[in-house]
Parts: structure tokens; C-alpha cells; sequence
């Protein structure tokens, strides 16, 4: 198995994931989370999909955290200095234990660092880093890191759970494997795994915040069904869960003790653009801009997301940023597009390409974007097919065969703009390699955008990548990427942050509350 499909879509894990010894309560406060889905791999620093992050989450801890508005805060870093465009020092929080007991320390700071850009851990998130020189401790409670030059988005990279502290004693003691367990600072510990149907979680006795969690079991039974979800939020078999729908709102609309609240994020939803492959039609750069021209994002947005979302760029709408707005992508209006969008198509002698959608089966939303996708294509000379597969042999033809036209899925915008974008350069990505084509002038000002601080000069030098982005029309925002929480409101407390940039919906979870007690 290629490291690419390994951190991408994981293997069935069979173990059970166990994180220390455990007491058991007389009486307990307990909540119970619908989860849509397994996690797709149990190595934090390896699993680069939502569905094994919302697990992480729970049980691990970064050195940062971001707020709703994107902006840093403490986590297992009380406090932190950045001393010098290279340079960081972070102080611990004296009192942060793994659920052990064993006290966090400088050691597992380091060696977490040094276990992520090893190259045989295979971690895609080591690059989101920078090059660091060095990883040092300073004292039980102090590290810094030095970089080799300055990186904007060090300290957000810090701050997403695909840099969480794990114990690196009981790591290199082999008595912690962090491929089938899971041992973390969070506010849980895991009591018990069922492969695809059930996650237990016990309160870490150890938790550095007092007090916390306020619930002492969290339930997870996985619920892929979306319909099965509403049921058991209906019949009381849930607390929360979410959903990617936005008819969920409607369909829960009369369920007085059910409350849905929109949580904004920085991604969105994208298509894959087969631009490699010599024997299929986006191979050439004008049936690709073509395409491009013809999407009507608005339209997704309207029919399929019911004006709930909005049109977005490959530099997300969430940062509140220009940059890509203006491009005659967007910004023409839409009877002209489609007249480019053909004249591209008579100059590439092609003026009716026959191409296909893949649409997974992981989502309907995926075939309704497709269908109107479809729709709008076929007004500039299209003839487009939908194809509904398996996760498995997506994940195979995008990302292994190149054998596809065009794909529909999802990217996570992060809390800094260089982060997502990075991903249009192949050689920064690995996991695009297999469809898109290397843009040299497109990779050093991506690389250009990663090394200016935040101001004007970084915003111009973003919209200049977009203007390339644009041009090459390889990877293709759509729109933004909301999630509705649900939850019963007379079964438990809950706190959801209005906007989220690390794919982290329940980052308060350690405040959620039951109310079936009182």
C-alpha cells in the first residue's frame, strides 16, 4: 500500500484502542455522541481525514489552539514566545499529564517533533512546519524551535491536532503504539473500540483543567446513515451529532428539543481536475479553463445548498480576504463565461467533450453538486457523465491510476491561507501527484506566500498565486463547506463555536454537559 492511499484513506483497524488503566463510577454522567463515520487510520500524525480527527481531538492535545476566529490561544502551551523570525519558545503548563499520569514534559515536545518529520512516519503534516533546524528543551517545562527561514504558518500548524504531544517515553519504550492506541493530555481516554460500531470514552483522571470533563463517559456509536442519525436524535438514543446537509435544518425544524446550529469552516469543496493523463480531454489547459468558466457556483450554491453556503476561492472566503475575487472566473458575469467557456473549446478543436464526474458514494451531496455541475458544463458543448463509486476505488483512480476526468470532494482550509493553497504544488502535496500538473512559477510563490508576514505585500503575492491557480484550472474551488450541529437540548448542554478553521466542531467538548440527571 502506497504512503499516499495509507494516510489518506488508513486500514481497517481491528484493535482496540486503550489508554491506561481505568476506574469504574458508581454513578456517572454520560453523553453520547452520533458519529458518521470510523476514523480512517489510528496514527495522529499520520490520519489525514476529519473523521479520525474528531477522535483525536478527544484525547489529544496541541501545543496551541485556535479560536473562532482563527486566532491563537493556549493549549498544553500556557504562554508562548516568538523571539525571532525563527524562532519560538513555548512554556508547558506545569500541571498537563497524559491519562498515565505521567506529567507532560520538554521530552515529548521534542521527540513528538522529531517522530513527525522523521520520513518513516510517513506524516503529511510535517511540511505544513517549514524546515526546522532545530527542536531543543530548555528546561522540564521550555522548548524552541528554530527554523531555517521564517514560515507564516509555523505556529498554526502547531495549533492542529495533526501536531499533537504524544508520550514519547512509552513510545520509544515500546510499551505505547501510536498506530493502535491511543494515549494523549485530552480531556478523554479511550475505554473501548468496536471496529465500526462503537467508540467509549472515560474522563482522563489527569486532565490539567479542573474540573473537566464535565461529563465522565462520552458513547460514540458510528451512524453512517444520515436518516438514521435524525432517528436517534429523535428518539433520545443520541445527544449530538452532525450533519453535512443543509436540509437537515428543514427536516428537524418541528423536533422542538432538537436545535441545529451552523458552524462556518475554511473549507470548502472542490474538484479534482485529471490534467495528467495525455489520453483524457483536461489534459489540455483550454478544455480545463473552459470547464472552469462554465461552472456555475452559484447555482451550487442555490439549488444544492439551498443559498445556506456561499461561492468560494482557492485562498477561502473565511479569512476575509480578496484575493480571487476579481478573477473573470467569478467575477464576469456568467452569459460571458459560457461564451469563453466555448470559444476555448472551438480553439482546442474539441468543441463537445465527452468527460465524467466521479461522485462518491460518502456523500449524496457529492452527486447533487454533480448533477448541477452537469447542467452548467453542458451549457458550453459538455457532455457529461456522473459516476457513483465506492470510496475505495475513488480513492484508487484520483489518487493512484489517474484514471478520471473530473472528482468531487472536499478540502480543509486550516486557520492560515499559505496552508491550503500549499496543496497546488504537487511536490509539497505528494497526494495529488497522480492528476496535476507542476506549475514552477505557481511553487515559488507559494513558497514566497509561506515566508511573508501578514499584510498587504502577503495578500498581493496570494492573489498573484490565484491568478495562476486559475489559469491552470487543476484544482477547483467550489463553495464554502458549512456543518450543522445537532443536538438535543433537553438531554445535554453543548457549546459550538460559530466558525471553525481546524475541522474541530466539538472543540469545547470538555464543557458539554447531561442533563438527563437533573
Amino acid at each position: 500500500m502506497s504512503i499516499l492511499i495509507r494516510w489518506l484513506a488508513g486500514a481497517a483497524l481491528a484493535a482496540t484502542f486503550l489508554a491506561g488503566s481505568l476506574t469504574t463510577a458508581v454513578a456517572e454522567s454520560r453523553i453520547v455522541w452520533g458519529k458518521p463515520g470510523e476514523i480512517t487510520y489510528g496514527d495522529v500524525h499520520v490520519a489525514g481525514t476529519s473523521a479520525s480527527w474528531d477522535v483525536f481531538q478527544l484525547v489529544y492535545e496541541t501545543l496551541l489552539a485556535t479560536d473562532e476566529n482563527f486566532q491563537l490561544q493556549p493549549g498544553l502551551a500556557e504562554s508562548w514566545e516568538q523571539v525571532s523570525p525563527t524562532e519560538y519558545t513555548f512554556t508547558l503548563r506545569d500541571n498537563a499529564a497524559f491519562s498515565n499520569g505521567r506529567k507532560v514534559t520538554s521530552a515529548d515536545v521534542v521527540g513528538t517533533f522529531e517522530r513527525i518529520l522523521d520520513p518513516n512516519t510517513a506524516s503529511y503534516w510535517a511540511k505544513q512546519f517549514g524546515s526546522i533546524a532545530k527542536v531543543e528543551a530548555l528546561d522540564d517545562h521550555k522548548v524552541k524551535v528554530t527554523l531555517e527561514e521564517p514560515h507564516t504558518a509555523f505556529l498554526p500548524a502547531v495549533a492542529h491536532i495533526s501536531a499533537a504531544i504524544i508520550p514519547i517515553e512509552e513510545y520509544k519504550a515500546g510499551s505505547f503504539d501510536p498506530i493502535t492506541q491511543m494515549l494523549g493530555s485530552g480531556p478523554y481516554m479511550v475505554e473501548e473500540h468496536k471496529q465500526d460500531e462503537s467508540w467509549t470514552f472515560k474522563a482522563n483522571p489527569h486532565y490539567w483543567r479542573e474540573g473537566y470533563p464535565l461529563a465522565e463517559t462520552l458513547y460514540a456509536p458510528i451512524i453512517p446513515d444520515e436518516s438514521a442519525r435524525i432517528a436517534a436524535l429523535r428518539d433520545g438514543r443520541i445527544d449530538y451529532t452532525f450533519f453535512g446537509n443543509p436540509d437537515v435544518e428543514l427536516l428537524l425544524a418541528r423536533d422542538q428539543n432538537i436545535k441545529v446550529q451552523p458552524q462556518e469552516t475554511s473549507n470548502y469543496f472542490r474538484v479534482d481536475v485529471n490534467a495528467k493523463n495525455p489520453d483524457r480531454p483536461f489534459h489540455d489547459q483550454r478544455v480545463r479553463q473552459a470547464m472552469n468558466l462554465s461552472l456555475d457556483r452559484e447555482a451550487i450554491r442555490d439549488l444544492v445548498f439551498a443559498g445556506t453556503t456561499e461561492v468560494d476561492y482557492p485562498v477561502p472566503r473565511a479569512f476575509g480576504l480578496e484575493a480571487c475575487h476579481q478573477l473573470p472566473t467569478y467575477a464576469l458575469p456568467r452569459d460571458q463565461r459560457v461564451e469563453r467557456a466555448r470559444n476555448l473549446l472551438q480553439e482546442a478543436g474539441n468543441p463537445a467533450p465527452k468527460v465524467s464526474i466521479i461522485a462518491t458514494s460518502s456523500s449524496e451531496l457529492y452527486s447533487r453538486i454533480a448533477q448541477v455541475m452537469q447542467q452548467s458544463m453542458a451549457e458550453a458543448g459538455f457532455i457529461v457523465e456522473i459516476e457513483q463509486i465506492p470510496v475505495a476505488d475513488w480513492l484508487q483512480r484520483v489518487f493512484t491510476d489517474s484514471d478520471f476526468d473530473l472528482s468531487v470532494s472536499w478540502l480543509a482550509g486550516y486557520t492560515d491561507p499559505s496552508m491550503v493553497i500549499s496543496w497546488w504544488n504537487p511536490n509539497f502535496a505528494i497526494w495529488n501527484q497522480s492528476f496535476f500538473v507542476d506549475d514552477l512559477a505557481l511553487n515559488e510563490a507559494l513558497e514566497q506566500v509561506k515566508r511573508m508576514p501578514n499584510g498587504p505585500e502577503r495578500e498581493a503575492k496570494l492573489d498573484e498565486a490565484c491568478q495562476m491557480i486559475d489559469s491552470g484550472a487543476n484544482l477547483l474551488a467550489l463553495v464554502n463547506k458549512i456543518d450543522y450541529v445537532a443536538h438535543r437540548d433537553d438531554l445535554i448542554d453543548i457549546r459550538v463555536a460559530p466558525k471553525t478553521g481546524s475541522s474541530n466542531m466539538f472543540q469545547y467538548v470538555d464543557e458539554f454537559k447531561s442533563l438527563k440527571d437533573q
